[in-house]
């Protein structure tokens, strides 16, 4: 007999965190564990993208620095990705992390991005020492964390294309210069802090003032063949220019900010550029 699923449609997912909260749900629900996080390393620093947490307080944002972390001895020789009862390993019960937080147990695997790098890592932690049957999930989890790291590839590559689309076809456009406007630049800063929130990325604005009397125009130009695909650039009237580096740290930034102004000054075009920072870590790391 057909099963009737009429008065019961199953609902899909919205976002790509959506569904990585069901899969934080689910290995909960199978392996315990009081919290399980999917985390990003970059610049030495850990930052938590999606956490399903009962226990430690561990939120999207949080920071946690690498070399005090158990994940960072997940790499060291005789590691186990698994240890059911950390105090008994020596590489982990010995983690600087320790002092922070109460860990019994602790699960660990790698994540890796499109070119077999190390994204980050799928974690689980737990104030108390678990049965030893858990280390022969390991397979399982090990599958997971394979599928984590399709998922999050995938939404990568979409946030890039969501950053080219909203410069291109955003309705609000500036009709002196083309460029997105007010809302426009709204709208295309809110997307890029949310991207910093769910990929742990850090961007960088920067706000571009010139003299009354320059050519906008010539600017707007001048901008654009400096930047990349991913980055946008908005004017908000009077000669006030946004620039969106998406992906882009303080360091990086700082060189960006040096090639536009010599390219504005060799056209005699002087501009004054002052520089902000998307984070995804409001937090101090611990």
């Amino acid at each position: 007999m057909p099963i009737d699923n009429t008065d019961t449609p199953l609902s899909s997912y919205s976002s790509c965190q959506e569904l990585l909260d069901a899969h934080l749900a689910e290995l909960q629900k199978r392996f315990g564990m009081a919290s399980w996080i999917i985390t990003r390393l970059r610049n030495e620093e850990l930052t938590v993208l999606r956490a399903r947490d009962d226990y430690y307080g561990l939120t999207q944002g949080k920071p946690l620095q690498w070399e005090k972390s158990d994940c960072a001895r997940m790499t060291e020789p005789g590691a186990s990705c698994i240890a059911t009862n950390a105090q008994l390993h020596p590489c982990y019960r010995l983690a600087p992390i320790n002092a922070d937080l109460t860990i019994g147990a602790f699960i660990c695997l790698p994540l890796m991005d499109r070119d077999n790098q190390l994204f980050g890592t799928l974690c689980a932690l737990d104030p108390e020492p678990q049965n030893p049957a858990l280390e022969r999930a390991l397979p399982a989890l090990q599958h997971e964390a394979r599928l984590i790291s399709f998922l999050l590839a995938n939404a990568l590559r979409d946030a890039q294309q969501q950053r080219v689309s909203i410069f291109v076809e955003h309705p609000d456009r500036c009709e002196e210069t083309g460029l997105p406007g007010q809302q426009g630049w709204k709208d295309i800063q809110a997307q890029e802090q949310q991207h910093c929130r769910d990929f742990g990325v850090e961007s960088s604005v920067l706000y571009l003032q010139a003299p009354d009397n320059s050519d906008s125009l010539m600017i707007a130009d001048s901008l654009a063949a400096l930047l990349r695909e991913q980055d946008s650039v908005a004017h908000l009237g009077n000669n006030h220019f946004r620039v969106l580096l998406a992906d882009t740290d303080a360091s990086k930034a700082e060189k960006v900010i040096h090639r536009i102004r010599d390219a504005l000054n060799a056209k005699q075009l002087l501009v004054r550029i002052e520089r902000q920072t998307l984070s995804p870590c409001p937090e101090t790391a611990i």
